[in-house]
């Protein structure tokens, strides 16, 4: 979903339908190169506040994404900050996460840079760092760098020179199958990580394949794995690893089509490993490779205090504590390989406008791809072929919980159907989103489809508007199609003051929570440039008001943002007015600092933005005070619910007939979240001028005011 849609209805709304026994379905939250580029998917998810039952789910179609300036630091290193998010491609060959940097360093070139995350999937992905130094000497560039716990790797390949993939502190991480390449110790840091069956490419002649600096219980523990080079003349030349810093290292089972020098381990750097161990080595024949010359005595390197003797070739019973259950299972028995299973492949047909697939309760979404390339993900086990011509070869790939996808389906000619097709129009509300499984602004003739109305935190659903709506009062209702659909909600938050910035809708801004202090669940952090957040904010009289505004700003100097009230439609409500949030002593302060601003009566949006390309300071919530405002002298309804064809079936029968007849009057129609609807003056109260007020009304809720010299009326009623 992009990032300017999180609560308002889309054409493409993001369907959730929740099985009875299986995962929740869910589309792919968030694909690059069709919702927005890998900035809008970072921010997106930053929004959307993942957990480990709430995954986000990031897609790649096929193709080379450079985010070097995208999401780039000065260096063109990227830092993803959001847990639970998977990063999927579509082929791992043809769908490339690339960088270039402008220096060197362990710690400042990743292409991907996740400094304190927990639960991070990625699958079928290259990331390639493309820098290149002449020196050997100083060519340290990461793909991967990486600090938190419980990271996957599915099938995920890394291209780079030295320190190709750097697992930065401790943690635990799984990697299935996959490739690694690089020159010198590509693989290196902390953690205990298990490598399944992953293939490491040397790359240059002379170098090390790990560097371990070991603080956990494991370490690097290689199963099934490996061993090539890329150059034929590599072969012999290099070393299983080296200790960087009390080095666990550990290879069982490996599969060396390309071999390492006779002693294995080289010269130690920091200290003397802790673990250097191998077990069952084959080669490329399958027949067991000489390890009689194996190194076992340690100098220490820069520490000779460290300096031992260890067994390096182990025996099944050295091996056997080697499980992956031991290594990685912890305290919550954790068993990522149960993540790692992918979805069978399913069996599509046409069925009339429609192509089918059976249901599985074990996926998360399909994804549909049209003559190879992706087309879109579905919820459902059905996609429209609206849209897609005829003759058009079409796969079908399931995702698992995870997001990652399994085998392909059956690949089929699109057939030319006769069916109907009608549009679908979801008016944007505030306030709120409208949910639907749909999978395009199109359906079928015949289809039913379901709509939910989504109110943000604090707000409630407040009714239907639109020609499709009916007498519908529930929040999901059920249309079938028999012509086009128009379909709004209304959503408010009557008695509400207090508004959280952190439910608006973001622009290049991210929903944080990791600064103490704040309400609600957590703050806008904004960006520099073009970033901006719209908060709904709804009171009961237009007007002005004092707005007490509760942030926090631990930089060096102050920082200003431009605020102005946005009405229903994106209509500018007032000018706008530029406000200076100054420092505070931390970023855990949180101060409040006043202004007034006028609002529409009803629902609307204050918009919080940057100045040109400065930052802003972090926004916590929004309290609104009337100051000025409308004082409407009414007759409140003692039923709300009136059902009426027309608006003076309303009022027959009562005494606005006799205090209107044959008078001026001045109509206003509103809807339910304020909106003027109509706005009309009437030289005299007849049913001509009824109907000209009334003409084309949709069905619906609205709310009623009459106004005639010395008397007003308002009434809530509503529309068949």
């Amino acid at each position: 979903m992009k990032k300017t849609s999180l609560f308002i209805a889309s054409f493409l709304a993001a369907g959730f339908v929740t099985d009875a026994f299986g995962v929740t379905k869910r589309k792919f939250d968030f694909v690059v190169g069709v919702d927005g580029d890998f900035k809008a998917a970072a921010a997106a998810a930053a929004a959307a506040k993942p957990s480990e039952n709430n995954r986000f789910v990031i897609f790649f179609p096929e193709g080379e994404y450079d985010i070097t300036k995208v999401t780039g630091d000065s260096h063109g290193r990227s830092v993803f900050s959001t847990s639970y998010v998977s990063l999927v491609g579509q082929n791992r060959d043809k769908t490339t996460i690339s960088n270039t940097t402008d220096t060197e360093g362990i710690s400042v070139t990743a292409t991907l840079y996740f400094p304190n995350n927990n639960g991070m999937y990625m699958q079928d992905l290259t990331v390639k760092n493309k820098s290149s130094f002449a020196s050997a000497e100083a060519a340290r560039q990461v793909t991967i760098q990486q600090i938190g716990d419980r990271y996957i790797f599915k099938n995920v390949r890394l291209l780079s020179g030295q320190d190709t993939y750097y697992t930065n502190k401790g943690g635990r991480t799984y990697w299935e199958g996959g490739e690694i390449q690089g020159t010198v110790d590509f693989i290196c840091g902390d953690g205990d990580v298990w490598f399944e069956g992953t293939n490491l490419v040397m790359t240059r002649n002379g170098g090390y394949i790990t560097a371990a600096k070991t603080s956990t219980s494991w370490g690097y523990v290689f199963n099934n794995a490996k061993i090539n080079v890329s150059n034929n003349s590599f072969n012999g030349t290099f070393y299983l690893g080296r200790s960087w810093g009390h080095a666990k290292t550990v290879f069982l089972n490996t599969t060396m089509y390309a071999q390492p020098r006779a002693e294995g381990w080289g010269p130690d750097m920091n200290s003397g490993p802790d673990v250097f161990g191998e077990y069952n080595s084959k080669n490329g024949n399958g027949g067991a490779v000489d390890v009689s010359r194996r190194k076992t005595y340690f100098d220490g390197g820069k520490d000779a205090s460290t300096a031992k003797n260890l067994k390096t070739v182990w025996s099944a019973s050295d091996a056997a504590k080697y499980t992956l259950a031991n290594v990685l299972g912890g305290s919550d028995k954790w068993e990522p390989n149960k993540l790692t299973v992918q979805m069978g492949a399913p069996q599509i047909s046409q069925d009339g406008a429609d192509i089918v697939w059976a249901d599985d309760e074990n996926a998360r979404c399909w994804a549909v791809f049209v003559n190879g390339k992706f087309k879109t993900s579905v919820a459902t086990n059905s996609v429209s072929t609206e849209g897609i011509a005829v003759g058009s070869k079409v796969t079908v790939r399931a995702a698992n919980s995870m997001g990652g996808l399994g085998a392909t389906s059956n690949e089929i000619s699109v057939q030319e159907s006769n069916v109907t097709y009608f549009n679908v129009k979801l008016n944007e509300s505030i306030g709120g989103s409208i949910e639907t499984g749909l999978n395009s602004n199109k359906v079928a003739e015949g289809k039913t489809v379901s709509f939910t109305a989504k109110p943000v935190d604090g707000w409630k659903f407040a009714g239907w508007t639109g020609a499709s709506a009916g007498n519908a009062t529930d929040a999901t209702i059920e249309i079938t199609a028999t012509s086009d659909i128009e379909l709004g909600a209304i959503f408010a938050a009557p008695g509400l003051t207090v508004f959280q910035a952190e439910t608006g809708v973001l622009g290049n801004a991210i929903n944080e929570s990791s600064n103490a202090g704040f309400a609600g669940s957590g703050y806008v952090n904004f960006g520099a440039g073009n970033s901006y957040v719209n908060i709904p904010v709804y009171v009961s009289a237009a007007g002005t008001y004092k707005m007490v505004m509760t942030y926090t700003n631990g930089s060096t100097s102050d920082r200003d943002l431009i605020i102005k009230a946005i009405g229903d439609g994106s209509s500018t409500v007032d000018a706008g007015q530029q406000i200076t949030f100054e420092k505070t002593a931390d970023w855990k302060t949180y101060p409040t600092k006043e202004t007034e601003i006028k609002l529409p009566r009803g629902a609307s949006y204050i918009q919080f933005a940057v100045v040109g390309s400065n930052d802003g300071p972090n926004l916590d919530q929004i309290e609104l005070v009337p100051v000025d405002v409308e004082v409407i002298q009414t007759e409140e309804p003692k039923d709300t619910t009136n059902t009426v064809d027309t608006i003076p079936a309303a009022i027959a029968g009562n005494s606005l007939q006799q205090n209107f007849a044959n008078r001026s009057a001045h109509i206003q129609l509103f809807s339910m979240h304020g909106k003027l609807i109509r706005n009309i003056k009437l030289a005299n109260f007849d049913a001509e001028s009824w109907e000209l007020a009334t003409r084309n009304l949709p069905a619906g809720n609205y709310i009623l005011k009459i106004i005639t010299p010395g008397y007003s009326k308002q009434r809530v009623f509503r529309v068949k």
